[in-house]
């Protein structure tokens, strides 16, 4: 059944074109993500969905009594009340009455007299059979794994988007609409949120910029392209598989029609009036095909950006001696000690509010720990990038922001002006000049990674980088960062990015414990299970290895002395393999023929993968007890 039918849709801002005569169905029981360049119109488009936008043309049909729940980007910094009035408040004048009633509770239970207006309030409720409404709230609340005296105004920004998710599905409506509901959420947050999707919410129409979530909770992909809508009825995944193809096709569809458009063109500036006459026909399917290009939007601008590393500097950037660190008695971080080496890349991972941007502060010398020492390595040179991005003035120019006063940069010792520096992070000159606080919250991002990218550094620290990104932003820089030769820290909810730029994880536990990690987020998730808060020791909480065998060791075969000398060169022809599957797909040429391939390819690189963890690992294991008895012989 179609809940919402969109036809020949066009909406306008000026004199730009959002949508462009668009279509779109949203059945019953789909889950659609709405995807695009920051700019292109997904939440435009969810508006409309909702109804909170009028369209400049075309039809939007609803089916009729449609309760849609809208959660826009931002959350409101003025929310306020418990946890329990703002989910009531998706109750209406209900809600509200039920909201009064737990308040004027709570106030009673405090001691103080109200039972006149709660007797009639109570009145109220109960001759209109309206009971039933507090269990609805208490049931959403349960689900939401919120107190219902939780006081909003002091809550962080997620606890926040959590209680007004509850707002909007305790009406049970027919659809759901949620733009960037993973901004701002930790890990921990993003898992439950893609659980209550999932087993919460029927029909569910998204923007998000969350690979893994996309992955986890899509089934219908629909992507905004230069004002038309092309939609893709498959999870994200294989949406990521046939994109490509259709770009392609598309290019070389518009590449044979600029060629013979261009044939077109050169016939009449060659042919003579008499033979133009002769060929009226010829003549008007020219003036059709300029009219077909003129009508055709071009790609948008692709970023074009890379870090710059400071050569200088060794190869310890930070040493890290038993620091710890608390506020208000609470422990943040507890006798944590490790050394970071040049080309390290950690991220720092956790729940919101256990720490992790006091940790950065402690490593960048910002806050002074209470006991301990961070060593810092010569020549220390560090870029930032702050989620809060507190840098920002909104009153102050784009270009002035990135400049500093110059009209120039120097990008890895070469002079460029500021206003082309700005063009590779896609401020054309119009909003290089512009106020910051007319920005995006993409731009703005954007901006700041200008600014962190237009200096030397051998040490970046990027605190939620990808919040409010597009893909292909989050694609250039994760390259960017991958290439990055120096130390990179890292602070993201994005488990995607996390995977795909980090070599370790600093994983903190909110009492101040602190485990390291070679590998990306999946090892954390691997591991998390054995870490628990209530563990003693930081060092009980490290992968288990096998415990020393204190009684005599069992003999060393000929077939394991055999195994141990096979298995540097097995190892070899494993890695061997990886790095030639590897370099194929990153030959262009290679991947365009070999399309068909790519799938099988990518299944043997994972083989691979696991093959040498595995070997690395017998190895490792074959190693450390021949070295145990001969050590023994020697004694």
């Amino acid at each position: 059944m179609n809940l919402v039918s969109l036809g020949g849709v066009c909406l306008r801002y000026g004199a730009n074109t959002v949508l462009d005569g668009v279509d779109l169905n949203v059945m019953r029981g789909e889950s659609v993500a709405l995807i695009g360049r920051n700019g292109c119109g997904k939440t435009s488009l969810l508006g409309v969905i909702a109804g909170t936008v009028v369209p400049d043309g075309g039809r939007v049909e609803r089916m009729r009594g449609l309760r849609a729940a809208y959660l826009p980007q931002e959350v409101p910094g003025n929310l306020c009340g418990t946890a329990y009035s703002v989910v009531a408040g998706g109750l209406g004048e209900t809600g509200s009455m039920m909201a009064r009633y737990a308040e004027l509770s709570s106030v009673r239970a405090k001691g103080e007299s109200n039972a006149e207006e709660m007797a009639s309030l109570s009145a109220r409720i109960s001759e209109g059979g309206l009971w039933d409404a507090d269990s609805k709230i208490r049931a959403v609340l349960e689900i939401l794994e919120m107190p219902p005296d939780l006081e909003m105004s002091d809550a962080s920004a997620g606890i926040r988007r959590r209680a007004l998710l509850g707002r909007g599905i305790v009406s049970r409506p027919d659809i759901l609409l949620l733009d960037e509901p993973t901004n701002h959420l930790d890990i921990d947050s993003v898992l439950w949120l893609e659980k209550f999707l999932k087993t919460q919410v029927e029909t569910l129409v998204f923007v998000s910029h969350d690979r893994t979530f996309l992955g986890r909770v899509t089934d219908r992909v629909v992507e905004i392209d230069r004002g038309k809508l092309v939609a893709f009825d498959c999870g994200f995944d294989e949406f990521m598989r046939r994109r490509d193809a259709v770009c392609r096709a598309r290019e070389r569809s518009e590449a044979v029609f600029d060629k013979k458009l261009a044939r077109e063109e050169e016939w009449l500036r060659r042919g003579v009036k008499a033979r133009r006459t002769r060929n009226e026909g010829r003549v008007r399917e020219l003036e059709r095909l300029r009219e077909i290009r003129r009508g055709r939007r071009e790609k948008p601008g692709v970023v074009n950006f890379c870090a710059q590393d400071s050569l200088s500097g060794g190869q310890k950037v930070l040493d890290v001696k038993g620091v710890s660190l608390s506020f208000g008695g609470v422990p943040i971080v507890k006798d944590f000690s490790t050394t970071i080496f040049r080309g390290d890349k950690i991220g720092i991972i956790r729940r919101n509010g256990v720490g992790k941007t006091s940790l950065l502060n402690v490593l960048l010398g910002n806050i002074k720990p209470d006991c301990g020492s961070v060593v810092r390595g010569t020549s220390f040179r560090v870029a930032y990038f702050d989620q809060l991005r507190s840098e920002l003035d909104d009153n102050a120019k784009v270009f002035d922001f990135v400049g500093g006063g110059s009209d120039f940069v120097e990008v890895n010792g070469q002079k460029q002006s500021v206003m082309g520096y700005l063009q590779n992070f896609l401020f054309e000159p119009r909003r290089a000049l512009c106020d910051i606080g007319t920005l995006s919250g993409g731009e703005k991002s954007r901006l700041m990674l200008a600014k962190m990218f237009a200096s030397p550094a051998n040490l970046l620290v990027l605190d939620e980088p990808t919040n409010d990104l597009d893909l292909q932003t989050i694609d250039v820089l994760e390259k960017s960062l991958a290439d990055f030769k120096g130390t990179v820290l890292l602070v993201s909810h994005d488990r995607a990015f996390l995977n795909n730029v980090v070599n370790g994880v600093f994983c903190l536990d909110g009492n101040g414990k602190i485990v390291e990690l070679a590998g990306g987020y999946d090892e954390w998730e691997n591991f998390r299970p054995r870490f628990s808060s209530c563990a003693p020791q930081v060092a009980d909480l490290r992968p288990a290895k096998p415990a020393p065998n204190t009684g005599a060791p069992r003999k060393f075969t000929n077939r394991e002395r055999e195994e141990l000398k096979s298995l540097p060169s097995r190892i070899e022809a494993v890695e061997a393999e990886r790095g030639k599957l590897s370099a194929k797909l990153q030959d262009q040429k290679f991947v365009m023929e070999n399309f068909d391939k790519l799938e099988g390819i990518n299944a043997r690189l994972r083989e691979l993968a696991a093959e040498d963890d595995a070997l690395m690992e017998r190895w490792a294991e074959l190693e450390e007890r021949r070295m145990l008895i001969e050590n023994l012989k020697r004694k």
